[in-house]
């Protein structure tokens, strides 16, 4: 089963309608109350991130369900004026964003920051990263050049590396305390984020 696909901003348009259609795709799927109160806090928390992302989004939500495995989806296309791209330049290349806590707030910065073309010098090894790799290109120097500003981060990859290095790395202690206390991280099976050029694609994933 799959909701229709219902157009969001980070202006709060659509967000109403998007929840209402993912409570009853959960309804009409069997889940509990409690079942269908947390898919839809995972949704919550994942409009409030993208409200936060800095320049002007707009996506395309649904939710796809097979086997009670529901996945919430969000196909973003962010636009950034010169003033936004420069803000973010200034922040970024201090490499941490002091004003950002918790595991979503680094993780909208994450995305905010690889949104930035790769020529205003911005590296992704920075405090931003949280396991943010490049996109690998097939072959030849057009596939390279389109996968250049082309990222994929998973939550499960991020938290099995710094669950490893907890004990003897300070900065991954600190990294997996928020995950631990963070709302999206304890609900969601997994999520995932694509980003290529200006476009972001976020997937939570939770089987019931």
């Amino acid at each position: 089963m799959k909701t229709s696909e219902i157009t969001v901003t980070n202006r709060g348009e659509g967000l109403k309608e998007a929840l209402l259609q993912t409570e009853k795709l959960g309804a009409d799927c069997g889940l509990d109350s409690k079942q269908i109160l947390r898919l839809r806090l995972l949704a919550e928390e994942l409009f409030g991130m993208s409200k936060s992302i800095v320049g002007e989004l707009k996506g395309r939500y649904c939710v796809e369900e097979s086997e009670r495995c529901f996945e919430i989806q969000l196909h973003s296309d962010v636009e950034m004026t010169k003033e936004m791209k420069k803000q973010l330049i200034s922040v970024s290349s201090a490499g941490k964003n002091s004003a950002s806590k918790g595991f979503m707030g680094k993780l909208k910065d994450m995305i905010a920051t690889a949104l930035l073309p790769n020529e205003d010098g911005i590296s992704l090894t920075s405090g931003f990263s949280l396991g943010l790799v490049g996109i690998a290109s097939n072959s030849g120097p057009a596939a390279q050049a389109a996968a250049a500003d082309a990222y994929y981060w998973s939550m499960n990859r991020y938290k099995n590396a710094i669950e490893s290095k907890q004990e003897s790395d300070a900065e991954a202690k600190e990294a997996y305390d928020e995950l631990e206390k963070s709302i999206i991280a304890n609900i969601a099976d997994e999520i995932t984020v694509c980003i290529k050029g200006s476009t972001v694609e976020i997937s939570i994933k939770k089987q019931f």
